[in-house]
């Protein structure tokens, strides 16, 4: 979660009405945000992950409009098509996407500079994890000749003067000694060819996600800005590309699109049209245990920012977190209010009991954090490359999505140890010793109705200088004594790990999990530069 302050002078403006104290501390919570300070000049709020939109503070208050009934009725959408990006197919294995959008008649104020630079940080940090997945650049465009061109160079071949540098200095250069290449450079130091964006001079306008030039820096005396928005999903940054033309917007900034040519296919972004989803006014009844008719509905979902009319809802262009007609249903019980649902006792009695399988997860839990282990919680949604590609081992059926709406969740997981591994290497510039574990759901092919059934499994990690197979195996002797198993391991071969270093787990005569060293192949794909040694069994 992220913490944003805003000018609270600024804030209220851009909201259309003075609040009262008792309005930041009582009222604005009921968003699902929590007011973390409030003095006369500004305030502190923390920001769930779900809705990155309120992260600036156009957005915060557009969302706080409409939930005080005054929504504003403002279309967002691109006019005019301003020039043309060109995508090589050199930026395919490094970071192949790229979004843009022209910005005119924006009156860079303190204000507005410091809501854009708070809300490009908060961005990067969160929704972004950290540049790797979304990546913003934002220049002057009086300096920049289109038609642009997005390309893979070698690090010692192009030159630029960086953003707060004086010096022109190759890419490599840049990741040894700008302050941002040292924070950044590990997203793309494994790639032969950095990415780069440049004009129709042959200017470097920007080198993602690293730095832009220094040539198209944005003061308070720029005007009409340029937006870039690289990374690996084009979903995000689509997303990201839209929550900040409807800032800007909000300040009355005119949006012009950017067309972006993929060898022959061509595309115009912004793309700021609206969602729609068929929302069931059953379904909704069904899990709030309420009786709204359509036209509460729609009163409710406009509290919200979503327009409903017959049976199909409107989200904006801004709202990422809106996926599935469950989401609608999460929006109408904020818009009613949470406080406002009392509890009632179920309809058909029955006797409360722990279950099994979780009782067993506590023990585990238990355990492990003993062990000075710490837990983590990951997701069951993953895609083919992290849970095979990545892990040198052959894709296997598994259950998978219809209809993915990104390319980064497109199948549920098998295993565990990918997701492990995936931890540590989001977390591989934090201090080592690294000891991970996990108790999650896996999901399995199966006869069954729905054809897949869930298998819960546990999991545990340790990656440092020193990480082997021994290690990990004292880990699970230790775990094994302590939850009242007997095991025996047996030597066997596993794509992921090290030949000789890896076996199979067997409790009660049957195979229940495996143990092992991951392969060097295996933590050069994550980019990992210690050893892991892991293991996987059934609960």
């Amino acid at each position: 979660m992220a913490v944003v302050t805003f000018n609270r002078k600024d804030f209220e403006s851009l909201l259309g009405k003075k609040l009262k104290d008792s309005d930041y501390t009582e009222t604005i919570p009921m968003i699902g945000v929590t007011t973390e300070s409030l003095s006369a000049d500004s305030v502190s709020f923390e920001v769930f992950p779900n809705r990155p939109d309120m992260l600036s503070v156009e957005g915060f208050a557009r969302a706080l409009a409409a939930f005080m009934g005054n929504p504003k009725k403002i279309k967002y959408g691109a006019s005019d098509v301003h020039g043309i990006i060109k995508v090589e197919k050199s930026v395919d294995n490094v970071r192949p996407y790229v979004v843009c959008a022209v910005i005119r008649g924006i009156k860079l104020d303190d204000d507005t500079l410091k809501s854009m630079i708070q809300f490009q940080e908060k961005i990067h940090e969160t929704f972004g994890r950290k540049r790797e997945r979304v990546a913003i650049g934002v220049h002057d465009i009086s300096k920049v000749k289109f038609p642009l061109n997005y390309a893979a160079y070698n690090p010692n071949k192009i030159s630029f003067v960086p953003l707060d540098m004086k010096e022109k200095m190759n890419l490599a250069q840049i990741l040894q000694k700008h302050p941002k290449g040292k924070d950044y450079g590990w997203i793309i130091e494994n790639s032969k060819a950095y990415p780069v964006i440049t004009d129709a001079n042959g200017y470097v306008l920007s080198f993602p996600p690293i730095i832009n030039g220094e040539l198209t820096r944005v003061t308070e005396k720029s005007k009409d800005l340029f937006i870039d928005v690289t990374g690996n999903s084009k979903h995000y940054i689509s997303k990201t590309l839209n929550m900040i033309c409807a800032s800007l917007a909000d300040r009355g900034a005119k949006i012009e699109a950017v067309e972006v040519v993929y060898g022959n296919k061509k595309e115009l972004t912004p793309d700021m049209e609206r969602q729609k989803i068929d929302v069931n006014a059953d379904y909704v009844n069904g899990l709030l245990d309420t009786d709204l008719k359509e036209n509460e509905l729609k009163t409710l979902l406009v509290k919200m920012g979503v327009d409903f009319t017959k049976g199909i809802a409107s989200v904006p262009c801004y709202r990422t977190d809106v996926m599935h007609q469950m989401d609608i249903v999460e929006d109408v019980a904020i818009a009613i209010g949470y406080q406002k649902f009392e509890p009632r006792i179920p309809k058909i009695p029955t006797m409360a009991e722990r279950n099994e399988v979780y009782e067993k997860c506590y023990a585990i839990k238990e355990i492990m954090i003993g062990l000075s282990f710490e837990e983590t919680v990951s997701f069951v949604l993953t895609n083919d490359k992290k849970q095979f590609t990545m892990m040198n081992s052959p894709s296997e059926e598994c259950a998978t999505i219809l209809n993915p709406k990104t390319e980064d969740y497109t199948a549920c997981r098998k295993h565990l140890i990918p997701s492990l591994v995936a931890v540590l290497a989001d977390n591989k510039h934090n201090e080592y010793p690294q000891k991970i574990f996990e108790t999650g759901d896996c999901v399995e092919l199966s006869n069954n109705d729905t054809g897949a059934i869930n298998a819960r499994k546990f999991a545990a990690a340790t990656c440092h200088a020193n990480a082997d197979v021994n290690e990990i195996k004292s880990v699970l002797e230790t775990f094994a004594h302590l939850y009242g198993i007997k095991y025996t391991l047996k030597n066997s071969s596993h794509p992921s790990m090290i030949r000789g270093r890896c076996g199979d787990i067997f409790v009660d005569g049957e195979k229940t999990g495996v143990i092992g060293e991951i392969s060097p192949e295996v933590l050069k794909n994550w980019g990992l530069e210690n050893p892991v040694a892991v293991f996987e069994m059934v609960v």
